[in-house]
């Protein structure tokens, strides 16, 4: 009765506390920054002693529980942060410091350029004021911002070697897992080794020269709007709330009519497929362990809304497709849509469109569609922003 009376003790205990104990717990866990094999038993030890405490003494306590969290945590840091700055001092970087790595010179030169500067122009500048280029790659040690030191590259050939030569020793970054909502965890950006090549036969014939010449009509039809647009604002007051916005449209409307010889017409109106994935990207950062916009709720709700948008309006678009060409396959040997190429190779590998579309290809297609919308509309979006405001700073 003793012990029944006493689990029912502990149960009445799951205080504010203790939930906050459980909730660090697990947060370090996830930014694995706690060594289980210390933290686990750590734990039991430290809950069976309050437990005991308690059955021998009628006390309440949880600084057992906060220590047995902590410590582990410590004894992770203290040896993580010593091998860590001892690799990180013999390797090529800027001034290393043994307390805080990298970051005080890091800091130094990010402050000299706007705050939503991209972070390539921050190690280009790097790089060149510390002549770290003749190296071919460099390192930033800033843990424990980030778990692991930052390698960038610098030199074609050492990318080549790092990417073509011995891709299996380097796998994609895991920052590319935050951007799965987003994109989806099956396209192409985040795929290698096997997939990755599997994923890329299937859309290289879509991006070959000569099926890229023949949208050429098509991208002038879109500019032509384009164009239209910008000559209807300086007909007015000439005021551009956004260009990179105007940019983007024309962009995802090229997209659309490459990838899915659809038209989205974002230029004209709105698209709920692009707001869902564009606004999703938006809400996707590359999160460092103390970004405190990591516990925002709202944002996740809003990722996981936007995500549900996306991938209904993708699911309908390529289950009318699927159902067009399962009709009309002639057209998939015809069309220059990427998407209808895939679909072309798919049933040259003996898949059966009549069949119905299956949930794995769907998801696969579907996550793909996704990554080529987010992947293209800002990259492009921003050249052609920056090529207008050369062109008219450059009338000559």
């Amino acid at each position: 009765m003793e012990n029944i009376a006493g689990l029912q003790h502990l149960v009445q205990e799951v205080s504010v506390p203790r939930i906050v104990v459980v909730a660090a717990f697990l947060w370090l866990v996830r930014l694995k920054v706690t060594n289980l094999s210390l933290a686990i038993p750590a734990i039991i030890l430290a809950s069976y002693h309050e437990w005991a405490l308690y059955q021998k003494d009628g006390i309440s306590t949880i600084k057992y529980s906060v220590l047995g969290v902590l410590i582990p945590w410590l004894l992770t840091f203290g040896y993580r942060l010593r091998e860590v700055r001892r690799r990180c001092a013999k390797l090529p970087g800027v001034p290393h410091n043994f307390f805080f790595g990298h970051v005080p010179t890091v800091a130094r030169e990010t402050m000299k350029f706007p705050t939503d500067i991209h972070n390539h122009v921050i190690m280009s500048h790097i790089a060149d004021k510390y002549d770290l280029r003749k190296h071919g790659l460099f390192f930033v040690d800033s843990y424990p911002i980030l778990n692991e030191p930052l390698m960038v590259i610098t030199s074609p050939d050492v990318a080549a070697q790092v990417v073509q030569a011995q891709g299996e020793q380097y796998p994609k970054h895991s920052v590319l897992d935050d951007f799965g909502r987003a994109i989806g965890p099956r396209g192409l950006v985040s795929r290698e080794g096997e997939e990755w090549k599997e994923l890329r036969t299937m859309f290289n014939p879509g991006f070959s020269q000569a099926n890229l010449l023949s949208m050429v009509p098509m991208i002038v039809e879109e500019t032509t709007i384009f164009v239209d647009r910008l000559s209807k604002i300086a007909a007015g007051d000439g005021f551009i709330e956004s260009t990179d916005d105007l940019a983007a449209a024309v962009t995802v409307d090229v997209i659309g009519q490459a990838l899915l010889g659809i038209k989205f017409n974002a230029q004209t109106s709105s698209n709920s497929l692009v707001t869902g994935v564009v606004r999703a990207s938006h809400l996707v950062k590359t999160f460092t362990n103390f970004d405190i916009t990591r516990l925002n709720p709202w944002r996740y709700l809003q990722l996981r809304y936007y995500e549900a948008v996306s991938n209904t309006k993708i699911t309908e678009i390529l289950s009318a497709r699927w159902a067009v060409l399962a009709t009309e396959p002639e057209k998939a040997a015809s069309s220059n849509a990427i998407f209808d190429i895939a679909m072309a190779k798919y049933m040259k590998r003996g898949g059966n469109l009549t069949a119905g579309v299956t949930k794995d290809f769907l998801e696969l297609m579907r996550d793909n569609v996704k990554t080529f919308i987010f992947a293209g509309h800002d990259t492009t979006s921003t050249i052609i922003t920056v090529s207008t405001i050369l062109s008219y700073s450059n009338t000559n």
